[in-house]
């Protein structure tokens, strides 16, 4: 019974999961003797791997980074203590953000059989874009996250008030919504060459800098309205 409730709980991870895997099962007798793994910023294959470690290594992250990721909540040492609420959004961000990861692993992996079967994919394109999408469904879960110790924009000041969270996680996911869009928009437009430099790395630097600061000054306007020191 308890393995029935499982499986119609998870099994649209549990499909997202298992598709690299029948791919490579299904390929493996046309699939090279050494696949591509690795590739320059230029889009260019600088590496390559024997056929087991090529097929089943990322498949193999994914399926690893999905095991780990409910356990990891439960590093919280608070996470018992929470209210009702804050459980039920960090399980469901959790939930989400898993579903959204193993995807973008899931992809990359058919992407990279795609490459070694000679198949014209541009696998710059596809990671960046990948990117943008995960940035958007993140972002979108960030304004349903309530305050806890492990995930979401942790800094001393959101954490030091609920408003002042709630503020940044509106803010914060609107911006990496916003950013994943035009990394998406990017991944077709920009040269291969620019995209990580043009594209991810500003997005990544925006996104870590821009809800800290605004979670300081609304820490500090919050005390300033409520007469405390600031």
């Amino acid at each position: 019974m308890k393995l029935l409730m499982w499986l119609k709980k998870e099994w649209v991870q549990i499909i997202i999961l298992a598709v690299p895997y029948c791919a490579a099962a299904l390929l493996w007798d046309r699939l090279p003797a050494k696949l591509p793994i690795h590739w320059n910023y230029r889009g260019e294959v600088d590496g390559y791997a024997g056929k087991v470690f090529g097929t089943l290594f990322l498949p193999s992250v994914g399926m690893v980074m999905a095991l780990l990721l409910p356990l990891l909540r439960r590093l919280d040492p608070k996470c018992r203590n929470y209210d009702e609420e804050t459980k039920a959004s960090i399980a469901g961000v959790f939930r989400t953000s898993r579903l959204a990861i193993s995807l973008f692993m899931t992809v990359i992996s058919l992407a990279t059989l795609a490459v070694a079967m000679n198949v014209p994919v541009n696998i710059s394109r596809v990671v960046t874009g990948g990117m943008g999408v995960l940035f958007i469904v993140l972002g979108n879960c960030m304004g349903r996250l309530r305050p806890n110790y492990f995930a979401g924009f942790r800094t001393p000041w959101s954490l030091e008030s609920r408003t002042v969270w709630l503020k940044t996680h509106r803010l914060g996911g609107r911006l990496m919504m916003l950013c994943g869009a035009g990394v998406l928009v990017e991944s077709f437009v920009l040269p291969v060459p620019v995209l990580i430099f043009a594209a991810v790395i500003p997005v990544l630097i925006l996104v870590g800098i821009v809800p800290a600061v605004y979670s300081y000054f609304s820490y500090r306007a919050e005390r300033k309205a409520a007469g405390l020191p600031h």
